[in-house]
C-alpha cells in the first residue's frame, strides 16, 4: 500500500499551498456527482503507472455503494486497461483510447464509439516519415486489436521479453509499412510514434508538431510498455477523452454538470472544463495551471484523488438520490 499516515501528514503543508489558494478564491460549491469520471497515469495510478493503494480501493468501493459510478478515463485500450479497473474495483464502465471507445466492464459492450478513418490517420504518419525519414517506428491502437511495424524496436530480437511480450498484446499484426494498413480501411485511435537515436527527445517533439500541424495533438507517453523511450502519441484533436465521456453519460442519461472529473496532463483539459466540476491533480502538469474547479490537496503517491472524494463527497454527503 502506497498510503500512509505519516506521509500523507508530513506532505500536507508543501503539497495544499495551491489548493489554498484555489479555496481563497473560489465561491461556487461542487454539484451533486451522479458520475466520477478519473485519468489513469498521474490520477488514479502512482508514479510506476500501474499501482493503487488499498486505501484508494476502499474509497472507490465507497462511492460506488453509493450508486455513483467511478469511472476510469484512460488513453489505454481495454485490454491494458483491466488490471487497472480490476485493482481499483471499478465495476461499472471505463473511456478508453483517450475517448474513442466507451466500455460496459461486465460484459466488454462498446456503449459509445467515435474511430478515425484509417487513410485520414495515415496523413500524421506520412508527414512525420518525411520530416524524420529512417528514424522513426510506428504502432497503431485500432478498433481490431492494433498494428505495429515488424521492425520496430519493441518487435525486434533485442528487446526485452516484456517489452515484447506487451506490445504482441496491446499490437496484436505487425505490418511492414503501417501506413499501407492504414490506407486499405482501419478504425483507428491513435498512432505512437518512437524515435530511438533521438538525444533530445523534446525538440524531436518539436520537429513532430511541427510535421503534423494543429489538427494532431502530440504527447510524451512513457508508460506504455515496459522499457520503452523516446515515444509519443499523436491523435486527432477530434477524439478526446471529453468526448468519449460525453458519448456515454448520453448513453446512461446522465447529464455532464452532475459528472466530476479528475485529471492531470494536457489531454484532460476539455474533460476538465466541460464536466460540471473540475479538478487537476496538486501534481498537475505546468498546461493544466488554473484549469478546472478545483485541486487536490496531495498528489497522485499520497492518493491525492481518493482523498478528496472522502473529503469533499463522502465525508460532506453530497450524494443524493437519483
Amino acid at each position: 500500500s502506497r498510503h500512509s499516515c505519516l506521509h500523507v501528514i508530513n506532505r500536507i503543508p508543501r503539497a495544499m499551498s495551491e489548493h489554498v489558494c484555489d479555496d481563497a478564491a473560489q465561491t461556487q460549491q461542487p454539484p451533486s456527482p451522479q458520475l466520477v469520471a478519473v485519468d489513469g497515469n498521474g490520477t488514479l495510478l502512482g508514479a510506476d503507472g500501474s499501482s493503487i493503494s488499498e486505501y484508494t480501493r476502499q474509497i472507490v468501493q465507497r462511492v460506488q455503494a453509493l450508486g455513483v459510478p467511478v469511472v476510469l478515463v484512460t488513453g489505454r485500450p481495454f485490454a491494458k486497461a483491466k488490471p487497472t479497473l480490476e485493482l481499483a474495483g471499478m465495476q461499472n464502465y471505463v473511456v478508453t483510447e483517450n475517448g474513442a471507445r466507451a466500455v460496459r466492464i461486465s460484459d466488454g459492450k462498446s456503449m459509445f464509439e467515435q474511430w478515425i478513418d484509417g487513410p485520414e490517420a495515415a496523413k500524421p504518419v506520412i508527414a512525420i516519415k518525411e520530416q524524420l525519414p529512417g528514424r522513426c517506428f510506428f504502432a497503431q491502437i485500432t478498433s481490431d486489436g492494433g498494428l505495429i511495424e515488424s521492425k520496430h524496436p519493441w518487435r525486434c530480437a533485442e528487446a526485452e521479453e516484456a517489452t515484447r511480450s506487451a506490445s504482441e498484446r496491446y499490437f496484436v499484426k505487425a505490418v511492414p509499412d503501417i501506413t499501407d494498413a492504414l490506407v486499405e480501411g482501419r478504425k483507428c485511435a491513435k498512432s505512437y510514434v518512437t524515435v530511438p537515436e533521438s538525444h533530445n527527445f523534446a525538440a524531436t517533439m518539436v520537429e513532430l508538431r511541427s510535421a503534423v500541424g494543429p489538427a494532431w495533438e502530440v504527447r510524451q507517453v512513457k508508460q506504455l510498455v515496459p522499457g520503452m523511450s523516446n515515444t509519443c502519441e499523436v491523435q486527432s484533436v477530434s477524439v478526446n477523452k471529453a468526448d468519449g465521456l460525453a458519448g456515454l453519460c448520453k448513453e446512461i442519461n446522465i447529464p455532464l454538470e452532475s459528472v466530476w472529473a479528475f485529471g492531470d496532463d494536457s489531454n484532460d483539459i476539455r474533460m476538465l472544463t466541460e464536466m460540471g466540476w473540475g479538478v487537476r491533480m496538486a501534481n498537475h502538469q505546468p498546461a493544466l495551471a488554473g484549469v478546472g474547479d478545483d485541486v487536490t490537496a496531495l498528489s497522485n503517491e499520497d492518493d491525492g484523488f481518493a482523498h478528496y472524494l472522502e473529503a469533499k463527497l463522502l465525508h460532506d454527503a453530497l450524494v443524493v438520490a437519483r
